[in-house]
């Protein structure tokens, strides 16, 4: 080999290194990214958990999700199927394993310093998706996500069916 393809393979090994060192180092998970398996320790209403999860308490708010607010001090009042909403997660969620999973089109918290993520059960279920499902919660689009389609999709079903928080109970069933 001559001198001068020496000189180029050691440039293009030390420029692959580079590049290899920079994307390891970018795609590294962060501490602030925060994702992973976590036992659910409270339940704060219907789209907002406390989480353990390596040691340290994190409060989670499901991406994509609104649920009717439930009275969290005296004078406050439930809104209309927030007390079953919160009931509903509290049966699926509480002292359970979960998968927190980000959505990378999102910011890592919300307005309020809570990590927004995915919630998914051991099963595979997508918790975010079934509240909806169910008629417990709203398509939120709070800031684009991958799943607003989807979601859109499974509030629209429950409209139609009137179910939980979209019954004649509630007045949220706009047509």
């Amino acid at each position: 080999m001559t001198l001068r393809k020496l000189r180029l393979n050691k440039i293009l090994s030390f420029v692959a290194v580079f590049v290899l060192g920079f994307l390891f180092g970018f795609f590294w998970p962060r501490s602030s990214d925060f994702q992973g398996l976590a036992k659910v320790i409270q339940v704060v209403d219907g789209d907002t958990i406390k989480v353990e999860m390596a040691g340290k308490i994190e409060t989670v708010r499901f991406i994509g999700i609104d649920t009717p607010e439930i009275a969290h001090t005296s004078g406050e009042e439930n809104e209309c199927f927030g007390p079953e909403a919160t009931q509903y997660i509290k049966n699926l969620l509480d002292q359970r394993q979960v998968y927190l999973i980000r959505d990378p089109s999102t910011s890592e918290r919300g307005q309020y310093q809570r990590l927004l993520r995915y919630v998914f059960l051991e099963d595979g279920t997508l918790v975010n998706a079934k509240l909806i499902e169910e008629g417990y919660g709203f398509n939120y689009i709070y800031e684009s996500f991958q799943f607003m389609k989807q979601f859109n999709y499974l509030e629209n079903k429950a409209r139609m069916a009137k179910k939980n928080l979209w019954s004649d109970q509630c007045h949220y069933y706009f047509e």
